[in-house]
């Protein structure tokens, strides 16, 4: 593949994807119909209210969800054909996530998370995973609290360990759940740099969040309401985080 192709194709494919739930005599459509592709080396930023459909689509492109009906394509992987076992792996090889709710490991302090996860990547022995545990801890300004459990942690500190736990993994798709919701403006920005940076060399970063402000830092803006797609907007001139203001 050349660089032109590397940069210009397309790493996630929705096709007419549909999820409904049933509450009694009622069906719940959380996705209705949704067609788009991504390309490599962008940031997409999915807008829209609690209950548009936001974080079912980021579970479905993640493989912790299933649809009711359509197709879902990431990096050449129709991954809804996957078994449980090859989902696992795609999750483990393609995948960082950034939970809304962190999902750290109470048991394990903020450095012990990140090397639990290095741990399940790798497969082997390294002895520098301490090291490249501590060195993501810095990237987000919690070197100094490596040694403290999530109990110990603010809300705010808690979701830059879990964003640590997902760069740590060097992932193809980084998909982050309102990655600033608990950050303070200045810390928020920084993590926005640090997401900004990674959507690169083959790599693409999905970002949901309720903030228009920073849909101004994505190449592809999505708007969703009631599982469907409102419309979609490309923006030729990303802004740098560090200029934005909320």
């Amino acid at each position: 593949m050349t660089e032109k192709q590397t940069l210009n194709r397309e790493i996630i494919i929705l096709k007419n994807l549909y999820k409904t739930y049933s509450m009694g005599e009622v069906t719940v459509h959380a996705l209705n119909n949704i067609s788009l592709s991504i390309k490599a080396n962008e940031i997409t930023v999915i807008l829209g209210l609690s209950g548009s459909g936001k974080t079912t689509m980021l579970n479905m492109i993640g493989g912790i969800d299933s649809p009711s009906k359509g197709t879902i394509w990431v990096d050449d992987q129709e991954i809804q054909r996957l078994n449980q076992k090859e989902l696992g792996q795609y999750r483990q090889e393609k995948i960082g996530f950034i939970f809304q709710f962190y999902n750290l490991i109470p048991n394990l302090t903020a450095k012990e998370n990140i090397e639990f996860v290095l741990e399940y990547v790798q497969k082997k022995a390294d002895a520098n995973r301490s090291e490249k545990s501590l060195l993501y801890l810095k990237k987000v300004g919690l070197e100094k609290r490596a040694d403290h459990y999530p109990y110990q942690l603010s809300g705010g500190e808690q979701q830059r360990v879990s964003i640590a736990r997902a760069l740590s993994k060097n992932p193809k798709i980084l998909l982050a759940d309102e990655p600033t919701g608990e950050l303070d403006y200045r810390t928020g920005l920084q993590i926005l740099e640090l997401l900004t940076s990674f959507a690169c060399n083959d790599r693409s970063v999905l970002i949901v969040t309720h903030n228009r402000e920073i849909a101004k830092i994505a190449h592809n803006i999505l708007y969703l309401r009631d599982g469907k797609i409102l419309k979609t907007e490309e923006n030729p001139t990303p802004m740098k985080a560090s200029e934005l203001e909320w």
